[in-house]
């Protein structure tokens, strides 16, 4: 890929041939008898391309397209600018760097500004949709914090699991002496008594929507939506270089954050089915305790 200054300003070039067909375009340069005008493009290809200095001809995968100050162009790799123009060459490529991520980070706000009024759209559909995000979030919170609608004994066990990362709800019984001295002889050591035994009971399916990376909130709220708001009370061409770089680097995370919240709402929504919570009414003795995860799980299947 090739970026070209021109008058127009910025603009991409993919051809090779047509830089070499440029007026004044010399692959056989002298450099010695030639003093450095001006850095008017950049380029990285796959393929080599042969430096245009006479006296090198190293072939490279990325340099500078530069004019001399008689009005002739070449190309040239960085070693060769910084031996044989020095100062001036390490000085005009920086700009120019600069000067193209400058104009790269602008394009990238400005085309995103003409899609805030969908994403909007989208994100509201997203949240307040039947099931929603919303609906994620509002009902995982009785599971993850205490009293708040759910047994103690379930928010406690959905807390570890998700802190372990382990979607096994099991039960604990006392073990039997038979299997002590069975484990004793497999083991080959001493096991104190008494010993309990944990014993699976359900696999727990989109125990990562509790996951604190994917509070939907943080995602949904505190980051697409808070900042959507503040890029929009902000002038694009007034912004700085700094802001630019750090709009453009968030810009590219949008759609990943979007993507990433819908697959977390169908987490959560197997998370937070009746047949999926039904087993933690098997580790709860309580009968009032019963009732309250009964009567939990009961609301979300009228939603």
């Amino acid at each position: 890929m090739i970026t070209l200054n021109t008058n127009k300003g910025l603009i991409k070039v993919e051809a090779w041939e047509d830089i070499e067909s440029r007026p004044g375009f010399i692959k056989d340069l002298n450099p010695e008898d030639k003093k450095l005008d001006a850095i008017i493009g950049r380029y990285m290809f796959k393929d080599y391309i042969r430096c245009g200095l006479s006296n090198c001809h190293t072939p490279h995968i990325k340099g500078y397209i530069v004019t001399t100050d008689d009005g002739h162009e070449t190309n040239i790799g960085k070693d060769c600018g910084k031996t044989y123009f020095g100062v001036d060459f390490q000085t005009l490529s920086k700009k120019f760097d600069r000067d193209v991520t400058e104009h790269e980070n602008r394009e990238k706000p400005w085309s995103f500004s003409f899609q805030i009024e969908d994403i909007e759209e989208n994100l509201n559909e997203i949240r307040n949709s039947t099931k929603g995000a919303n609906w994620i979030h509002n009902n995982i919170q009785p599971l993850i914090s205490r009293n708040k609608g759910c047994p103690e004994e379930v928010v406690n066990r959905l807390l570890n699991m998700t802190k372990s990362r382990n979607s096994l709800l099991t039960s604990q019984r006392l073990a039997t002496n038979q299997e002590i001295d069975d484990l004793e002889a497999i083991e080959n050591r001493k096991i104190e008594r008494p010993h309990y035994i944990e014993e699976p009971i359900a696999e727990i399916s989109g125990i990562e929507a509790l996951y604190p990376e994917n509070d939907l909130r943080e995602l949904l709220v505190k980051d697409l939506e808070s900042n959507i708001k503040q890029f929009t009370e902000n002038d694009i061409d007034q912004m700085s270089f700094e802001d630019l770089r750090r709009w453009s680097k968030w810009i590219d995370t949008v759609e990943n954050t979007i993507e990433k919240s819908l697959s977390i709402i169908e987490s959560g929504k197997r998370l937070l089915s009746k047949e999926n919570l039904k087993p933690f009414l098997e580790i709860i003795e309580d009968q009032d305790e019963i009732k309250m995860l009964r009567k939990f799980i009961q609301g979300l299947n009228t939603a």
